[in-house]
């Protein structure tokens, strides 16, 4: 049972007369009947009386007539406020977006936005987490989104996805046939990895520290300011790194790359929101906020 079959019952209330509701509805008089059918079978009573001409309403009829009126109405005046809302909401919307967020996940986010708030101007900033942190201090930005730990008083953080981090290693190394890695093997490494100020880098040192694995030690070989870089001197054969497994994705559908685990450590971390605590949310900003968090988008991003 849906909103058609509420429709066509209460045309063929209004008319009484299968040959005027079918011109009305451009429905077939045989669709019609079994839509009534339909509403019978689920109320389990004859909704018309169809011993004159003139179709009339039963008293059970009736009665759902008032609902179903009530009903419609409903959805009406829903339809209409929410065209309303969408109309109404338009601007500039400034988000900053640290690079694993910016090529793996606001893609998608940003098209389907665009979709349903199409008078709203997105200016997207690409840098990472540090700089996000201080252009929102600054009200450069209206919203961030980051993927590194953040604590500063003046700043709010809303996480709003999980997030995995993998060892990433190119296609043919040796070490790429294991599921996971130990931290001695690890060690032996050349590693390719993000900046100082990097969210993701921040986390990995973090969780190696604290499995007793100082970052220090590492052999770094190489340090590039964005992840597609990284990605790149990986499949270059340069060294390994340690990524969201979701920005390398594509290459291991191309096969360029291996991802393993690292033996006992998990490296899980959240991608966040992040506001200033004394800027007030613009409408624009709440609609955002929601969208993103809305059950629709964040199933995308499931495995």
């Amino acid at each position: 049972m849906n909103l058609t079959h509420f429709k066509v019952f209460k045309t063929l209330a209004e008319t009484g007369s299968l040959i005027k509701s079918s011109k009305l509805l451009e429905l077939s008089q045989p669709t019609i009947n079994h839509n009534i059918y339909v509403l019978e079978q689920h109320y389990g009573a004859k909704l018309f009386d169809r011993s004159n001409k003139k179709l009339k309403l039963t008293r059970f009829g009736q009665v759902l007539e008032k609902y179903v009126t009530e009903i419609l109405n409903l959805v009406e005046q829903s339809e209409k406020h929410i065209e309303r809302l969408v109309g109404e909401l338009s601007g500039n919307l400034s988000l900053g977006a640290s690079h694993t967020i910016a090529e793996n996940v606001l893609p998608k986010i940003m098209g389907m936005f665009n979709h349903d708030y199409p008078e709203v101007d997105i200016h997207l900033e690409v840098t990472n987490t540090q700089h996000i942190v201080d252009h929102i201090l600054e009200n450069k930005l209206d919203l961030g989104l980051i993927e590194g730990p953040v604590t500063h008083e003046k700043v709010i953080t809303k996480p709003f996805m999980e997030d995995e981090l993998l060892v990433v290693l190119p296609y043919n190394h040796p070490l790429a046939i294991k599921k996971n890695l130990t931290l001695k093997e690890l060690a032996t490494l050349p590693f390719v990895l993000r900046e100082e100020g990097s969210g993701t880098r921040v986390v990995m040192e973090a969780a190696l520290k604290k499995a007793g694995l100082d970052p220090a030690e590492l052999n770094t070989v190489m340090e590039l300011g964005n992840t597609q870089a990284v990605i790149g001197a990986v499949e270059a054969g340069l060294g390994a790194t340690i990524l969201s497994g979701l920005a390398v994705t594509k290459e291991i559908q191309l096969k360029t790359v291996k991802t393993c685990r690292i033996a006992n450590v998990s490296i899980v971390r959240y991608f966040s929101f992040i506001l200033n605590k004394d800027k007030p949310l613009s409408p624009i900003c709440e609609t955002f906020l929601s969208f993103v968090t809305s059950e629709e988008v964040l199933k995308m991003f499931k495995n």
